[in-house]
């Protein structure tokens, strides 16, 4: 009579190597239209592209405001020549109209002069 084996099926129990082999591939593989999870190294692979993605978005978001700034600034110095101008053309302005006020100015008084010379005093005094 043959010897049984009391320890078949117990293989798988107490992982005996060719029973735990076994196991170990059928748990490795991912059942069927299940999406294995990022390992430890691919996580970290992710999150630095993703830190990567951000500080050249950042990169761009800040040679964008660059851009802006620069733009704003050469918009107000054509703002500040163009208002100089006007400033010095309306001096000027004033200028050559503050002395036709003094031309005017002076010429009613020898007007008034003479009038007053001509007619007296009173017909000077009824224009004011």
């Amino acid at each position: 009579m043959a010897a049984t084996n009391l320890n078949i099926g117990m293989d798988l129990w107490n992982a005996s190597s060719a029973g735990a082999d076994a196991t170990k591939l059928r748990n490795n593989q991912p059942a069927p239209g299940a999406v294995n999870p990022p390992t430890i190294m691919g996580r970290e692979d992710e999150r630095e592209l993703k830190r990567q993605k951000r500080k050249q978005s950042n990169r761009e978001s800040a040679r964008r405001s660059r851009l802006r700034k620069q733009a704003e600034c050469e918009e107000l110095q054509k703002k500040v020549e163009s208002l100089g101008n006007e400033n010095r053309t309306l001096r000027e302005e004033l200028q050559r109209v503050s002395e036709e006020c003094e031309k005017l100015t002076a010429e009613n008084n020898s007007i008034k002069e003479e009038l007053e010379r001509l007619c007296g005093p009173e017909a000077v005094a009824s224009l004011e």
